[in-house]
């Protein structure tokens, strides 16, 4: 098959197992890896020092996976069910974590995907996938592969679909058909930059991981720096994404396992202080909440009652 057909029947693969978007683009320097330097050198990015120990990588695809000529995107919707939605505002977790760890879910898709581009696409190709955990700058590279443009929030946004997506990536030695970037339509609107309550978004496109409510509930590991108001937000928020115009009649997510668990929709912040270690563990097993360990959880709550 030429690059025209596998990319298509690619495309067509990745919509049977359930991506809403996907698209190629080359497997060359982001055009954004500058900003992401700039960014660190800033101290924008809190404690995830990881981001620095790796950051060679995520500026070359080639240290990845050594002749790689293209990067597939994908991008599966989480966005709530219309009954759900106002619990965005309101609830203490944020609803990437409502139901099974996207890890694994993507994961599972994406293991299918690839291994269809290299043992019956391009049976000579080589080919390594990542869902959130890899050094790629995801975002940009499915900005670049259509799949939407990089909001003011930061976030990828889609015309259709809004920003609450999951997104995941394949690279690979065979040579896809790239797909254009699309127009970034956020104009002048500054809703996410007006409704942050931290002022995390110094300007637009620019996140300040060191004031950010999902940064310090879920990746800040030690004790609180002074006394950062987390506004009842246990793991993230969804402030800067609740109010995007894109999300507003972005349709449901139809993937079931994302679907919020029941004792998501009782959680309270009180509820949530009582927790002991068991139950805590129990509460998060098999959801992205797994990330969080119970001395932070325990931090989290002890800032006041939650939402």
């Amino acid at each position: 098959m030429n690059k025209h057909e596998i990319t298509q029947k690619l495309k067509q693969k990745a919509s049977e197992l359930g991506f809403e978007l996907s698209g190629a683009t080359p497997a060359a320097h982001s055009p954004d890896y500058p900003f992401f330097l700039d960014w660190l050198q800033k101290g924008y990015k809190g404690g995830m020092n990881y981001l620095d120990r790796r950051k060679a990588e995520r500026g070359n695809p080639q240290s990845l996976l050594p002749g790689a000529k293209s990067i597939f995107c994908v991008a599966l919707s989480y966005n709530p069910n219309p009954e759900h939605y106002p619990l965005l505002e309101k609830h203490p977790i944020s609803c990437y974590a409502w139901g099974k760890d996207y890890h694994e879910v993507l994961g599972a898709k994406l293991k299918t995907l690839s291994d269809y581009l290299s043992m019956e696409l391009a049976p000579v190709s080589n080919a390594k996938w990542y869902v959130d955990t890899g050094p790629v700058l995801e975002r940009s590279y499915a900005a670049a592969a259509g799949l939407g443009w990089l909001g003011k929030n930061t976030l990828l946004l889609n015309k259709k679909l809004g920003s609450f997506l999951f997104l995941g990536e394949i690279l690979t030695d065979a040579e896809l058909v790239p797909d254009e970037p699309v127009e970034n339509l956020c104009k002048t609107c500054t809703a996410c930059l007006d409704a942050c309550p931290v002022g995390a978004l110094e300007e637009a496109g620019v996140l300040n991981a060191n004031k950010c409510i999902s940064y310090l509930t879920l990746e800040h590991r030690s004790d609180f720096v002074g006394n950062p108001d987390l506004h009842g937000y246990l793991a993230g928020c969804d402030l800067c994404q609740t109010v995007c115009p894109y999300n507003e009649k972005a349709p449901a997510g139809r993937e079931e396992p994302f679907r919020p668990r029941p004792e998501i929709l009782e959680l309270t912040g009180e509820k949530a202080s009582r927790f002991n270690e068991s139950d805590f563990k129990n509460f998060t097993k098999n959801s992205a909440l797994e990330r969080i360990k119970y001395p932070m959880w325990k931090r989290n709550t002890n800032k006041g009652t939650a939402i």
